[in-house]
């Protein structure tokens, strides 16, 4: 039996590492698509005639619906046996890439070019906690995919393709964009497709129960793999009420993260910088990120999940007062410095806390209602950040998102459950 478990474990090592890398680069090819379509959004369709007003509302309508269809999704990928949760995101972005083929076609019209890049959108950010969960499908099962190195690789070729976009953009104009979108969500479909193990490699969970009984020696592995019902909302609400608390302090700080992002131009210029500034805040925030989402998994070995993830919550406050009482370029490279023990640590950190509070069959669903939090900060800081600018002052605007990020580093610390078990373990 020792040499079953000895095997087993061996065979679990090698498979982790192959699916690491094969996540790395499905995370590295849909923060290519993040970045192509949602951070270069504004220059895309400011420069299809639409004025500075749609361009924020359609944002905002964006955000909202995805909020509405995460939760939609994630529990359809939840109750159906019949389809796979790699063959559901190969699905829509087949759809995406559909769409992404007509716009260049729609391009001198407004409403046609409207509609089609709202579907684009919405359906990439719909897709980001299935593309989560597909790692996290794996490590439930017991084979150790390293979320952070993965994670790392978004975080790279979010810099590389702002950088690379940039640039080309500047000399081709934007009409380049839709292009790039095809080549990237192809990408995306490659990889989704390829996110498995190689048959060489014989699965650690084999599907026949008396065999992956002798493997384990525990019936509650088994059940947790054949349980394939899935909470329903209220009762999952219910099931999970520490979490909902969570999730209300996320509102409040990722309406703050967010606010400072959107507005991210007003703020550098409001202390003498440009759009080359600009350009090097964002670049030295996504930079940070690498090393921690790198190295998480060691982190994991020497501290508790859940104390990262408190460690993150504050420190996202940090950033906000740290940015708030900026006065040159120099503080708010500063305040952007925070982004290595705040958002660094809380991507990787918030995705193990789900598979950590939550049953298998719930997990999906848990995923789906934090990047739906994250969503909702979306809408809340562009619509509040831009209210506040045209009212009254960057000071204020920031000063009010300071004070909200606070009350959710409050809530959201107060409810993040001490797991030390299943960490350590």
């Amino acid at each position: 039996m020792r040499l079953i478990r000895k095997k087993l474990k061996m065979n679990n090592e090698k498979s982790g590492k192959i699916l690491t890398i094969k996540f790395a680069f499905l995370q590295g090819s849909y923060w290519m698509s993040f970045c192509a379509v949602y951070n270069f959004a504004t220059v895309y369709l400011l420069s299809k005639s639409f004025s500075s007003k749609e361009v924020g509302v359609m944002l905002a309508a964006i955000n909202i619906f995805a909020a509405v269809l995460q939760p939609l999704v994630a529990n359809f990928a939840d109750l159906t046996q019949k389809i796979s949760l790699k063959n559901l995101v190969a699905l829509i972005v087949m759809i995406i890439l559909f769409i992404a083929f007509i716009l260049p076609a729609a391009s001198n019209l407004l409403l046609a070019t409207g509609i089609l890049f709202f579907l684009i959108c919405t359906l990439m950010v719909t897709i980001q906690p299935l593309i989560n969960s597909m790692g996290m499908e794996y490590i439930g099962r017991g084979i150790p995919v390293d979320f952070g190195i993965a994670r790392s690789m978004g975080s790279l070729s979010y810099a590389v393709t702002s950088f690379v976009l940039g640039n080309l953009i500047e000399k081709n104009g934007t009409s380049i964009l839709p292009y790039s979108y095809i080549i990237i969500f192809a990408l995306i479909l490659i990889f989704a497709y390829t996110y498995k193990l190689p048959k060489t490699i014989p699965t650690p969970f084999p599907h026949e129960e008396k065999t992956l009984s002798a493997y384990t020696e525990s019936i509650e592995v088994v059940e947790m793999i054949t349980d394939t019902g899935a909470t329903g909302f209220s009762a999952y609400f219910r099931k999970y009420r520490k979490f909902v608390y969570y999730l209300i302090g996320l509102v409040f700080l990722f309406t703050c993260f967010n606010l400072i992002n959107i507005y991210m131009i007003k703020i550098i210029e409001n202390v003498g910088g440009n759009k080359a500034d600009l350009g090097t805040a964002i670049a030295l925030a996504a930079l940070l990120e690498l090393p921690v989402m790198f190295f998480f998994t060691k982190l994991l070995k020497r501290f508790n999940n859940t104390t990262l993830l408190k460690i993150s919550v504050v420190v996202l406050s940090l950033k906000a007062i740290a940015t708030l009482f900026a006065k040159s370029i120099g503080m708010i490279y500063f305040a952007q410095a925070f982004q290595l023990l705040s958002y660094a640590i809380f991507i990787p950190a918030s995705i193990h806390y789900v598979s950590q509070i939550m049953d298998m069959k719930d997990r999906i669903k848990g995923q789906a209602f934090t990047s739906v939090t994250m969503t909702l900060g979306g809408v809340t800081g562009s619509l509040l950040g831009g209210w506040l600018l045209s009212a009254t002052s960057i000071y204020n605007m920031l000063l009010l998102g300071t004070i909200l990020s606070l009350i959710g580093s409050v809530i959201a610390y107060l409810s993040i459950e001490n797991i030390v078990k299943e960490e350590q373990s």
